[in-house]
C-alpha cells in the first residue's frame, strides 16, 4: 500500500511547485489529477496551459512515482452515448509515459438534466466497454464515488449500488471520504460494504457542511474506518484535502507553510495507518 498526495490539491500553485512541495514534504507517489474543465466546474487547472509533455518531464524530474491517474472527467455529453465520460488527454498522457500507472480513477458518469427512465440500464454496458483498453493496461480501474451535483443525474450514489456495479464488471473502487460525508452516509458503514472492492482511498475530513477538511480537523471516524479497511488490496490512500485549516481557511499560505503543512498531514496519516 503507497500513500500518494493528489496533485489537485495544490491546483492554485504552478505544476512543478505543487510537485515540488510534495516531494519535500516526504510523499513519494502522487495521483495525477488531469485537467478538466465544463461550464462552471474546472479540475487541476494548474495544468490548463502545461503540454502533457512538459507535465510528465516536469513528474519524471520531481522524482516522484505517479502510483495513479486520476481521469477528472466523467460528464457524458448526452443520454445515447459515453462519449465525454473518458477524459480526452488521458491516452495523451497514457502516450507520452510510455507505460500505464497501477490504477486509474473515474468519476462515477453522470448527465446534466434528468435523461429519460431506464438510461443508466441502457448506458452501463458501453461505460463498461469504454474502460476495457485500460483494464487491459492497468492493475485496476476504479470508479470513484460522487455526490449528488444540482442540474445533474448521478447513478450508483450508495455504497450498496457502486459495489454491485464494480463487482459485476471487473472494475474497484475509490472511496472518497468526503463525498459519503455530504450525502450523509456513515463511512464506516460504507466501507464494510465496499470493503472487499475498495482499490483507493481519497481522504479528507468533514466537518459541518466543509468538504475535503485537512485530516483529523473535522468529525470523521478515520480509526473506525481503517479497522474495516482491507489494507492488504488496498493500492494506495490518496490525501485529497485542503491544506488550510477550519480556523483560518482563507489564508494565503507561503511556500515553506505549505511544505509543513504537507508534512503535517503526512505524518497523521502515517499514524492513522
Amino acid at each position: 500500500m503507497q500513500l500518494s498526495v493528489a496533485t489537485a490539491n495544490l491546483y492554485l500553485q504552478s505544476f512543478e511547485q505543487a510537485l515540488e512541495i510534495i516531494a519535500e514534504a516526504g510523499f513519494q507517489n502522487i495521483e495525477l489529477d488531469l485537467f478538466w474543465a465544463r461550464k462552471e466546474w474546472a479540475m487541476a487547472q494548474h495544468l490548463r496551459d502545461v503540454p502533457v509533455k512538459r507535465a510528465v518531464e516536469l513528474v519524471e524530474q520531481s522524482g516522484l512515482r505517479i502510483s495513479s491517474i486520476h481521469d477528472g472527467g466523467g460528464v457524458l455529453e448526452d443520454q445515447h452515448s459515453a462519449l465525454g465520460f473518458v477524459n480526452p488527454v488521458l491516452d495523451q498522457y497514457l502516450n507520452e509515459m510510455g507505460y500505464a500507472p497501477n490504477g486509474l480513477v473515474f468519476h462515477t458518469p453522470h448527465i446534466e438534466g434528468h435523461p429519460d427512465a431506464g438510461w443508466w440500464e441502457r448506458i452501463s454496458d458501453e461505460i463498461v466497454r469504454s474502460l476495457e483498453k485500460y483494464r487491459m493496461a492497468c492493475s485496476f480501474v476504479s470508479i470513484e464515488n460522487m455526490p449528488l451535483f444540482d442540474g445533474y443525474f448521478v447513478p450508483l450514489t450508495t455504497p450498496e449500488e457502486l459495489n454491485a456495479f464494480v463487482a459485476g464488471n471487473g472494475l474497484s473502487a475509490t472511496f472518497d471520504t468526503t463525498h459519503y460525508a455530504q450525502m450523509g452516509i456513515d463511512i464506516v458503514a460504507a466501507a464494510r460494504k465496499l470493503r472487499r472492492n475498495i482499490k483507493t482511498i481519497h481522504l479528507s475530513d468533514f466537518m459541518a457542511g466543509q468538504s475535503h477538511v485537512f485530516i483529523g480537523e473535522g468529525e470523521l471516524d478515520f480509526s473506525g474506518f481503517f479497522d474495516v479497511i482491507d489494507k492488504e488490496s488496498l493500492n494506495a490512500v490518496t490525501l485529497e484535502s485542503s491544506l488550510s485549516s477550519m480556523d483560518n481557511p482563507h489564508h494565503e499560505m507561503s511556500y515553506n507553510e505549505l511544505v509543513n503543512r504537507m508534512r503535517e498531514a503526512r505524518i497523521r496519516l502515517e499514524r492513522l495507518l
